[in-house]
């Protein structure tokens, strides 16, 4: 709903809109277009350029507008603006009156700046309606708010109750405390009763807004009945705990007030790098076992909650975390292999946190957070958002506390999440630090030292290392850094406190630092024998003494960090510095050969084959070092016969960890950017195409089917100049099918085209034939029935005498088997669905398999509606039942989010044909839910016509035409004539059914 307005031609941002009405009116303070030169009273009407960002399912949406309306005669601070072309679906505010929101909390979004990052998130308490300041004549009373958020930028800002669920203001103006502390979180607003008034004249809601209903997870009653509580804490990647700390009451406050309150079910840490966020977690979690603990030997509570602690910055996999928690949650009597796909470990996971109260504790989130533009903060992987959400589901008492130094935004619209802010030191906070570190002085001083660099803890914590390290504590040395530059990122200043920390390092310190800074997870301290003396000419006891008492020291000084497993790391921000001269020092090829050797020995140290994720971490490493020394030739060697076992697949078909298969091609390209050349290697020119391609299908398991298209698409170029014809043809069949799943008809077409040519020069009748059949299945979603029976006849022909199998099958045989459906041909399509199922049966293509079932499961459908008697009826619904029932369960135990889609969508009609109309929609809720994340508008369509249905079948007209209106608009931007006429066909008989 918000938007950034600016002045035209690019011009400079001026502020924040909010979308009020389909019909293209926005809303913004009055004082934003003064401030940029535009008079709204001006005769010709004024012009803003209007820019929705990109956000879950929309795009970018840009327009022009011109002012509309404003409260000419009197004071009140908004202006209405006209866009140019009609708002989007869902972009759209749901106004209501602020009077019944007084003490509720909001959340806003608008365009403040903060460093490189432009447009932020606020959040606060609306304290209620108060008095017109002085001097001012206002229509409505204006909202006095109080949040530290707000700040330049965000007016016009929406004020969203998070209670009501309404917007009940726009953001006008923040208190200019000139850094008191009184009074310096006060803001103010436009109250979004004004709107009500001519000239504006629009109406408001005065009742709450139901917030949609979260996505409950799905329960599997065995696998539930085979777990048993967590024994113990799992605290292995936690920092230990510190003997002495700077006490933060107020956030540990803060994080209380969210664990006591049983409607919050997650708490985010959000703060800069380098604030304590990790330290305050972790004694929190003490101060928590401690009062637990208590309790126990007060009244005998036999079952007190247990912590589970997941680093991401050192293991950002979610499939690596989620096989974790669910041994831990299950106690250890599940594995990931009883459940599946990521999605489904989720869900288990989720199901069994009603069984004994947990506390989960994921640091270090920003790690799997995207880090640039409109989608900053959300989560990258579909199944830790999916766990996320699920946390964030009411029915349960277990509590998840994240750190992360951006905001959850996947979160954001949950009223179970309380983010927490984590700001910088006070000084007085900053004064007790830098003593318990051993700094020396008045409190004077030491108060200067932690105002002038900003309260940054682990820039106060390197201070304090280099003033007792070489000045024995004095704080008067301090003058010896370079002054600090408040206009320097915070990244900059911590780099150089650590270059005047270096110098005065011995050379054994300085290399310990440097050893450690080649690994990006925590290692045990034999890597100090195994790594770090790899260059010397012994690494006799004597040498191994030197550096364990020159750890001591760093260790001390909170340099080097040991977490609660006994494994030392660096703080991200100091691991990057020292890597920096590892490279420079040594050169990059050696220190990751040494890191790759160690990592080697770790995994052929195990006993017996790798059978989980855990056994595979060191592999997973090894690849890492591999690539990073240019050995991407024995990376390649490393994936394919030690992480995927061949065509055995084990850390993909059996595993289904596409997330850390991922991760390891993230390897082969410069800074893991995907868009990039991959590193390869010259003497196998393939294996640039083969890195890309896999990259493409990894990105499509995990249901992130935009991005896979460009890789595919040069996976593609790459066969095709090599003259690997049937290896380019195979790319761009999966492309095409990726262009038809997000609605890309058009770019379809173009595919189809260019499949034809490959497989004519690859002289492979096989690859014609898909191409056939691909075509046919574009000309069924536009309706060209006729063209595509051509397409099929042809395709089957093409079986019938070039291939040992003469039919259609695998996805070829599912599309075909639906045409002939569409065309009124059961019978025949009954006879392609089964032919085609014993296929897939027997060669293991699940996912096709589950399609299969669904066609045959809808044939039964129709049946069911044509039959003459009850008996027919009975068994045809029972059929359809037991078909879509095995589809369901397929589709469960794979990662391939289209099948899931389209099973849950078999699930509701079945629902709604049996009187259940409250399944249906949860049904059709889910499968929605899941089209829209991942982009898959063809099915986003048919989600919403299911919808349509549903809320036809219980009289909610209102509901029942914003689906249908949302259906055919989708179908007709996307070219998909088939939705487009079963959604006006719904629509026609819309008026009869209410």
């Amino acid at each position: 709903m918000t938007a950034r307005i600016a002045l035209p031609e690019g011009g400079p941002t001026l502020g924040t809109g909010v979308a009020i009405a389909r019909q293209g009116l926005i809303v913004t303070c009055r004082h934003v277009l003064e401030a940029g030169g535009l008079a709204v009273q001006a005769q010709r009407p004024p012009q803003v350029e209007v820019y929705f960002p990109a956000v879950e399912h929309h795009p970018v949406f840009r327009c022009r507008a011109e002012v509309a309306a404003y409260a000419f005669e009197n004071d009140d601070d908004l202006v209405c603006l006209k866009a140019e072309t009609p708002v989007p679906p869902g972009r759209v505010a749901v106004l209501g009156d602020a009077a019944a929101s007084e003490w509720n909390e909001f959340i806003s979004y608008g365009y403040r700046r903060l460093g490189k990052y432009h447009g932020l998130f606020a959040q606060g308490t609306i304290m209620g309606e108060i008095e017109a300041p002085e001097g001012h004549t206002l229509l409505k009373e204006p909202i006095q708010l109080r949040s530290s958020d707000v700040a330049e930028g965000m007016s016009g800002s929406p004020v969203l109750d998070r209670k009501r669920n309404l917007v009940v203001g726009m953001v006008s103006e923040k208190w200019g405390s000139n850094g008191a502390a009184e009074d310096r979180d006060t803001a103010w607003a436009v109250n979004a009763h004004l709107v009500t008034f001519p000239p504006f004249s629009l109406v408001i809601r005065d009742a709450p807004l139901p917030m949609l209903h979260a996505e409950p997870p799905h329960m599997d009653e065995n696998l539930l009945r085979r777990a048993l509580p967590p024994s113990s804490d799992r605290l292995d990647d936690a920092p230990g705990p510190l003997a002495q700390w700077v006490e933060r009451e107020p956030l540990l406050a803060e994080i209380n007030r969210g664990a006591e309150d049983p409607e919050t079910l997650v708490v985010s840490l959000v703060g800069f790098g380098g604030e304590g966020k990790t330290t305050i977690a972790r004694q929190w979690i003490e101060r928590r076992r401690s009062v637990w603990r208590e309790q126990e030997r007060a009244d005998g509570t036999p079952q007190r909650p247990r912590v589970f602690w997941w680093s991401f910055t050192e293991r950002p996999g979610a499939d690596d975390f989620l096989e974790a928690a669910l041994g831990f949650i299950s106690g250890g009597r599940i594995s990931a292999e009883d459940c599946g796909d990521g999605r489904a470990r989720a869900e288990l996971v989720a199901s069994l946190l009603h069984t004994h109260p947990c506390l989960f504790v994921l640091d270090g989130l920003e790690a799997v957070q995207e880090q640039r533009g409109d989608q900053y903060g959300t989560i990258l992987s579909p199944d830790l958002r999916d766990f996320l959400t699920f946390f964030a589901t009411p029915g349960h008492s277990s509590l998840c506390l994240i750190t992360s130094r951006a905001p959850v935004v996947d979160l954001i619209a949950f009223v179970t999440h309380r983010q927490v802010d984590v700001p910088s030191l006070t000084v007085v906070a900053g004064r007790e630090l830098l003593c318990l570190l051993g700094v020396r002085g008045s409190d004077a001083a030491l108060e200067r030292v932690a105002q002038q660099w900003g309260g940054h803890a682990l820039t106060l914590s390197l201070i304090a290392a280099y003033l007792v390290k070489r000045y024995a504590g004095d704080v008067r040395r301090v003058s010896t850094l370079p002054r600090p530059d408040p206009d320097l990122p915070r990244g900059e200043l911590v780099r150089r406190i650590l270059s005047e920390y270096d110098a005065c390092l011995s050379d054994t310190e300085r290399a310990l630092l440097i050893g450690f800074s080649v690994f990006r997870t925590p290692v045990h301290e034999d890597a100090l024998e195994t790594v770090l003396t790899r260059e010397l000419p012994s690494a006799g006891p004597e040498l191994v003494n030197t550096y364990t008492m020159a750890l001591v020291h760093l260790v001390d000084a909170r340099v080097i960090m040991r977490d609660q497993g006994g494994r030392l790391s660096l703080h991200p921000l100091v691991r990057d510095y020292y890597y920096r001269r590892a490279i420079a020092d040594r050169g990059h090829t050696r220190v990751h050969e040494w890191a790759k050797r160690y990592y080697l020995q770790l995994a052929d140290s195990r006993n017996g084959p790798p059978t989980t994720l855990e056994d595979l971490a060191p592999l997973i490493e090894a690849v890492h070092h591999a690539c990073r020394s240019g050995a991407h030739a024995e990376a390649h060697t490393l994936i394919t016969d030690r992480l995927y076992e061949g065509d055995r697949g084990l850390i993909t078909r059996v595993l289904n960890a596409y997330d850390l298969v991922l991760a390891c091609f993230a390897d082969f390209f410069p800074r893991g950017d995907f868009r990039r050349e991959p590193h390869t290697d010259r003497s196998d020119p393939g294996l640039r195409g083969w890195v890309l391609h896999e990259v493409a299908t990894s990105l499509q398991m995990l249901g992130r089917l935009w991005e896979a298209v460009d890789p595919l698409r040069r996976a593609e170029a790459s066969f095709r100049a090599l003259g690997r014809y049937h290896q380019a043809a195979v790319s761009c069949q999966n492309r095409t099918e990726l262009h038809l799943s997000l609605g890309q008809l058009t770019k379809a077409e173009e595919a189809i085209d260019e499949a034809f040519d490959l497989a004519a020069r690859a002289g492979d009748h096989e690859d014609v034939l898909v191409a056939e059949t691909l075509r046919g299945a574009l000309l069924h979603h536009r309706s060209e029935h006729d063209e595509a029976e051509q397409s099929f006849t042809s395709a089957l022909a093409r079986a019938q005498q070039f291939t040992p199998v003469p039919i259609l099958y695998s996805r070829s045989g599912v599309y075909y088997a639906e045409h002939l459906r569409a065309t009124g041909r059961a019978t025949a399509a009954r006879k392609a669905h089964e032919a085609n199922l014993m296929i897939c049966r027997r060669t293991g293509w699940a996912a096709d398999e589950a399609l299969c079932l669904i066609g045959l499961g809808d044939l039964a459908l129709d049946q069911v509606a044509n039959a003459t008697d009850e008996v027919d009826s009975g068994a045809a619904l029972q059929e359809a039942t037991d078909r879509f029932e095995a589809a369901y369960a397929i589709a469960r135990g794979i990662t391939r989010r289209e099948v899931l889609i389209a099973s849950l969508l078999a699930r509701c009609r079945l629902a709604a044909a049996t009187g259940r109309p409250a399944d249906a929609r949860g049904e059709a809720d889910q499968a929605l839910a899941m089209a829209l994340s991942g982009g898959y508008r063809i099915a986003e369509v048919e989600a919403r016509i299911a919808l349509t249905r549903v809320y036809r079948a219980v009289g909610d007209e209102e509901a029942a035409w914003d689906e249908i209106s949302r259906a055919t608009e989708t179908a007709r931007e996307i070219g998909y004539r088939q939705g487009e006429d079963a959604a006006l066909t719904l629509e026609g008989s819309l008026g009869e059914g209410l």
